[in-house]
C-alpha cells in the first residue's frame, strides 16, 4: 500500500461541507420548534399521538447526533484556525449557563465552544420540558452533566441561540 499525500485543490487537514452542518443545524432547530405544534395536534388525535409516540424516539437520537456532530466540527474549525482575530474566544457567544461545580454552584456564561466541550464530554443530558399542558412539550433547552476531574458540572444550553451563534461564527 501507499499513502496517498492530497494536492491542490485540497487542503490540508479536514475538510468539512458548512452546508451539511447548516442543513442539520436546521433539522434540529425545526425538531424542537416543532414541538409544541406537534403536542397539540396529538392532543386530539389517538392516531397521531400514537405514530408520534412510536417514533418519538428519533428526536433523541437526532437530538444528540446532530449537537455532537456540529460540536466536533466547530471544536476543529476553531483549533485549526490561525488567526486569533477569528477564534470563538473573540465573539459574543453565549448559548446557555454553565455550573462548573455543582458542590459549589456559581452560574457563568456559556461560550459556544464551552458548550461544544460540553456537548463532547458529557455523561448525560435532560431535556427542559412544559408539563402544563396535558402532553409535555419539550421546550429548546438541554441540561448537560458531567465530571472535571472530581468536580461534577452542569450547562443549560439553549438550541437557539446555540444555532443562531454557531451559523454566525463557525459555519
Amino acid at each position: 500500500m501507499v499513502e496517498q499525500v492530497l494536492q491542490w485543490p485540497y487542503k490540508a487537514g479536514y475538510n468539512f461541507e458548512v452546508e451539511k452542518v447548516r442543513l442539520e443545524l436546521y433539522r434540529l432547530l425545526n425538531q424542537f420548534l416543532a414541538e409544541e405544534k406537534l403536542s397539540k395536534y396529538t392532543t386530539n388525535d389517538s392516531w397521531l399521538f400514537h405514530a408520534v409516540d412510536i417514533v418519538g424516539h428519533f428526536f433523541d437520537i437526532e437530538t444528540q447526533r446532530i449537537l455532537i456532530q456540529a460540536a466536533v466540527v466547530a471544536r476543529i474549525k476553531d483549533d485549526n484556525e490561525d488567526d486569533s482575530r477569528l477564534k470563538l474566544s473573540e465573539f459574543e457567544t453565549t448559548c446557555g449557563t454553565l455550573f462548573e461545580n455543582l458542590a459549589e454552584p456559581v452560574e457563568v456564561q456559556l461560550s459556544l465552544r464551552e458548550a461544544c466541550n460540553k456537548i463532547i464530554h458529557a455523561l448525560s443530558f435532560n431535556y427542559d420540558v412544559d408539563n402544563q399542558t396535558s402532553t409535555n412539550i419539550v421546550n429548546p433547552v438541554i441540561y448537560l452533566y458531567g465530571m472535571r476531574g472530581r468536580k461534577e458540572w452542569k450547562a443549560s444550553l439553549n438550541i437557539i441561540d446555540f444555532v443562531k451563534h454557531y451559523i454566525n461564527n463557525v459555519v
